[in-house]
């Protein structure tokens, strides 16, 4: 995995921070960074994704891009567990390690809305995200129906299905199979089983297709000559994150279900028609566990939906930027989204 410079950040802390579970945090922190200059006019709302930070949505940010700090001021947002917002890895006791509680994606966006109110929002243009960043744009325009004008959900969808939830734990088993995790009262990283975790998951990320044609020779974070020096790379993908981190965000993903909104009673339709913001869904064809059908279906549900289909072999992973050809298509997206009028040319 490519190692990058970890940007500046700040933090708005909040006291006594109640989560879903009705547990309270003596103090939680919300890791943001603002790009642009602050204005009347209502900000995007950027979200993170499985353990990841400010750094991982920049191919979406510049000129000609479709985020462009000299047009839009924007807030970058990141997510509880991510090791920069309040997480295991940082709190005290006695939430800190294995002790942390669960936390949804609505604690999130709670988080995020006591966050916006002090800065004096009351409006968003767009909430923008992928993946796990994606379940933070949806369950944003599902709870703040009048607040949020537009969505944006790459490779990302409404709630986690059975088939996605089987599959995280089975990821997470991987990190508690190594015997130095001592049910997460570690003293040395688990390395194993981060490992271990690590190659699970690589035939998910990709497609089969990735694989056959052999993109893993070109692609960026751990470009190698060959299947076996890829996986070699790819196990050691996550030996720097915290697996109390990890897990967290795990179960975070696992647990999300917008029908579970207050007031929605349980139905997904109820929770989707709520939804006054247009919605622009970007899956990647291929994506493994962010099924195609499973999102069409959804956007069916919802008053204002548009759905383009990312034609790309890196499956879940095209939601991320990495190939020139998912970061164009992407960026295209959104910004027609955003400004119909405005069409970007990336020739």
């Amino acid at each position: 995995m490519t190692a990058f410079p970890a940007p500046k950040f700040n933090q708005f802390t909040l006291e006594n921070f109640q989560l879903e579970s009705g547990i309270v945090l003596p103090q939680v922190h919300l890791a943001y960074r603002i790009s642009g200059t602050p204005s009347a006019k209502p900000p995007i709302v950027t979200c993170t994704a499985f353990s990841q930070t400010y750094y991982d949505l920049a191919y979406l940010r510049g000129p000609k891009l479709a985020l462009d700090p000299k047009k839009d001021w924007i807030v970058h947002t990141e997510l509880l567990g991510n090791g920069r917002s309040s997480s295991p890895s940082n709190t005290p006791p006695p939430f800190n390690g294995a002790n942390f509680p669960a936390v949804t994606i609505r604690d999130n966006v709670a988080l995020q809305y006591a966050f916006l109110q002090h800065l004096g929002v009351k409006e968003i243009r767009a909430v923008i995200g992928a993946s796990m960043g994606g379940q933070q744009a949806i369950q944003w325009a599902v709870t703040y129906p009048e607040m949020v004008q537009n969505a944006v959900v790459i490779v990302g969808n409404c709630r986690a299905s059975w088939h996605v939830r089987l599959f995280l734990n089975a990821l997470g088993n991987c990190i508690r199979s190594d015997p130095a995790f001592k049910e997460g009262h570690y003293t040395t990283a688990p390395l194993d089983g981060l490992s271990r975790m690590s190659e699970a998951w690589a035939p998910w990320t990709f497609s089969p297709e990735f694989y056959s044609s052999q993109e893993y020779q070109h692609y960026a974070d751990t470009r190698a000559a060959s299947l076996a020096e890829f996986l070699a790379k790819w196990r050691t993908r996550y030996h720097d994150k915290d697996a109390n981190d990890l897990l967290c965000h795990f179960q975070t993903w696992s647990n999300h279900d917008v029908s579970l909104t207050p007031g929605m009673e349980e139905s997904l339709e109820k929770a989707l028609r709520s939804v006054k913001a247009r919605v622009l869904f970007l899956p990647s064809r291929a994506d493994a566990y962010f099924a195609l059908p499973d999102i069409v279906a959804e956007a069916a549900l919802l008053p204002k939906a548009e759905l383009i289909v990312l034609d790309s072999i890196y499956g879940h992973a095209a939601g991320f930027g990495r190939a020139k050809a998912d970061r164009e298509q992407i960026n295209r997206a959104i910004a027609n989204f955003l400004a119909p009028e405005g069409m970007i040319n990336f020739s």
